[in-house]
C-alpha cells in the first residue's frame, strides 16, 4: 500500500479521499456477509431518504409518487415501493432536465452531466454528484480486493482512448506501438504501488493487439469481450500464449461461458467481469469463487421482474430494474436499464449479496416472427465461434421475413462453413425467415465501442 505522507513508507498512512475509500472498505467487508433481511432493511432506510428528497425537490417525482399513493414524510414500505411505476429509458429521455434536482445536499459536492454510451440505441443524460462518484470508486476498490492478486504487475489496456487523454496520447494509442504510463492511474495508484500501464486502441486488428501484449508481457489484460474473442481466436490458431498473464479483466459487454472456456483453453487464465451502466454505476461484481455476479446492494437496489412486474424466481430471466441509492442529483427510481438477467439461489461463498447467474442481454434484442410473436434473439454462438474462419459476426433482423448474418471472415471460409451457418440459423429461427449471409471487413461498433452479436432493425416495444 502506498503512503500519502511524503518520505514515509511504513507503516503506510492514507489521507484524504483514499483514506475515506479504505474506511468504506472496512464497512463493505462486513456488510457483504449480512443476511438478506438485514441488507433490505438498510436499503429501505436509504430509499426512504431518497424518495422524500425527490418528492420535495423534483416536480416530476412529486407527481409520479403521489399518483402511487406516497406523500412526503410517509414512512416507506416495500409494498409502497412496489407501487412506484418502473422508469423507462424513454421516460428519462423525455423528462430531460426535469428529472434533475435544482440543488443537492451540500455534502454531496458538485454534480455534472453523465451520458450513457448509447448501446441500447436510446441514449440518456443524467447528473451525478461527487458523492455518487465516491461510492462508485468504493465498489471499484472492492473489485480490486476481491480479484487482484498483484497490483505491482504490468497492465495492457485495449480500449478506445479516453476523452481526458491529450491529443498526443490519443494519437500514440491509435498506433501499433501504443502508449505507456509509469502506473495504472486512477484511484488504484493513489492507494497501492502499481505497475506500468500500456494502452492500445481496440480499433486496431487482433494481430496488432497480440504483438502489443507479447511486447509488454503483462500480468493483466483489460478489454471488451468482443475484442478478447478476436485475440483468443488469433492466439488459438497460431499457438500463441502469454507467459506471466494472471487474468483478463473485461467491461461493458456480457461474458458468456463459451468465452470463459475459450480464454482458459487458449491462455490458461480466468476472466474477471462485472455488470455496470453509465447511468447507475456498478450493479454487480463477479464472485471471487465463481463466475456468478453479486449485486452491489450497498450502492443500488436491483429488482429482476417478470412479465407481470413481479419478482422473477431463481433460475428465471426478467427485466433488470435498478435504483442507485446515493444519486440525489438525478434520482433514478426503479429504472429499467433495457437488460435481462437470470436470478440465482444464495451463493455457496456465503456472502449475503444477491446473486445473478448471468446477464441475458438487452430486452430490445428480440426476434419478431411474421405472426407477431416475440422471443429471445438467441442462436448457438458457440457453434458459430467454432468456425475458425469467422472473425466477427452479427445477426440482424432486417424485416419480418429476412435475417441477415454479417460475417467478417478469413480466406479459409468455405461453402461448408456457409452451410454450417445456415444450419445454426435454421435451428434457431425456423423456416419462416430468409437467411442471408453478407461479408464485410469489420462489423460496425456502437459509439461506446461495443459489438452487438444480435441487432433488430424493427421497431421495438418500449419498456
Amino acid at each position: 500500500m502506498r503512503s500519502s505522507i511524503e518520505q514515509h513508507v511504513w507503516p503506510p498512512i492514507l489521507t484524504g479521499r483514499p483514506a475515506t475509500l479504505m474506511a468504506l472498505q472496512h464497512h463493505l467487508s462486513k456488510s457483504q456477509w449480512w443476511s438478506a433481511e438485514r441488507m433490505r432493511a438498510n436499503q429501505l432506510r436509504q430509499l426512504d431518504r431518497l424518495i422524500d428528497f425527490a418528492m420535495r425537490t423534483i416536480p416530476f417525482y412529486a407527481e409520479r409518487l403521489r399518483a402511487a399513493g406516497l406523500e412526503p414524510g410517509m414512512p416507506l414500505t416495500w409494498d409502497a415501493w412496489a407501487r412506484i411505476p418502473v422508469l423507462s429509458r424513454h421516460d428519462v429521455q423525455s423528462a430531460g432536465d426535469h428529472l434533475n434536482a435544482a440543488t443537492i445536499p451540500r455534502s454531496h459536492g458538485r454534480s455534472g452531466e453523465k451520458a450513457s454510451g448509447g448501446s441500447t440505441g436510446i441514449p440518456v443524460r443524467i447528473h451525478k454528484s461527487e458523492f455518487t462518484n465516491l461510492m462508485f470508486e468504493a465498489i471499484q476498490l472492492r473489485e480490486e480486493l476481491w480479484h487482484r492478486e498483484d497490483t505491482t504487475g504490468t497492465m495492457v489496456m485495449i480500449t478506445p482512448p479516453f476523452s481526458a487523454m491529450s491529443t498526443a496520447m490519443r494519437q500514440a494509442a491509435s498506433t501499433r506501438k501504443g502508449m505507456s504510463m509509469p502506473h495504472w492511474g486512477g484511484i488504484q495508484s493513489l492507494i497501492w504501488t502499481t505497475g506500468p500501464l500500456h494502452m492500445i486502441d481496440l480499433i486496431l486488428p487482433a494481430d496488432a493487439h497480440v504483438d502489443f501484449i507479447l511486447r509488454h508481457a503483462p500480468r493483466y489484460i483489460y478489454t471488451l469481450p468482443s475484442t478478447l474473442r478476436l485475440i483468443l481466436w488469433h492466439c488459438r490458431d497460431r499457438g500463441i500464449s502469454f507467459p506471466g498473464l494472471r487474468a483478463v479483466w473485461t467491461r461493458s459487454e456480457t461474458v458468456d461461458d463459451a468465452l470463459r472456456e475459450l480464454c482458459h483453453a487458449t491462455l490458461g487464465v480466468r476472466i474477471v467481469s462485472n455488470y455496470s451502466a453509465a447511468e447507475t454505476g456498478y450493479i454487480a461484481l463477479q464472485c471471487p469463487t465463481s463466475a456468478a455476479l453479486h449485486v452491489q446492494s450497498e450502492t443500488c437496489l436491483v429488482e429482476i421482474l417478470d412479465a407481470d412486474a413481479n419478482p422473477a424466481a431463481p433460475g428465471a430471466c426478467g427485466r433488470v430494474v435498478v435504483t442507485p441509492l446515493h444519486n440525489f442529483a438525478t434520482p433514478l427510481l426503479r429504472y429499467a436499464l433495457g437488460d435481462e438477467a437470470e436470478c440465482a439461489e444464495a451463493c455457496p461463498c456465503g456472502r449475503g449479496l444477491p446473486l445473478l447467474a448471468r446477464i441475458a442481454g438487452r430486452t430490445i434484442d428480440t426476434l419478431v416472427h411474421p405472426d407477431g410473436r416475440r422471443q429471445r434473439f438467441f442462436f448457438d454462438q458457440t457453434a458459430v465461434a467454432n468456425i475458425r474462419a469467422i472473425k466477427e459476426f452479427q445477426v440482424v433482423q432486417k424485416s419480418l421475413h429476412r435475417i441477415e448474418v454479417l460475417l467478417a471472415v478469413g480466406p479459409s471460409f468455405s461453402s461448408a462453413d456457409s452451410a454450417k451457418i445456415h444450419a445454426v440459423m435454421r435451428a434457431a429461427f425456423g423456416s419462416n425467415f430468409e437467411i442471408e449471409l453478407s461479408s464485410c471487413d469489420r462489423i460496425p461498433r456502437t459509439e461506446a465501442g461495443k459489438l452487438r452479436p444480435v441487432r433488430s432493425e424493427l421497431p421495438q416495444l418500449a419498456h
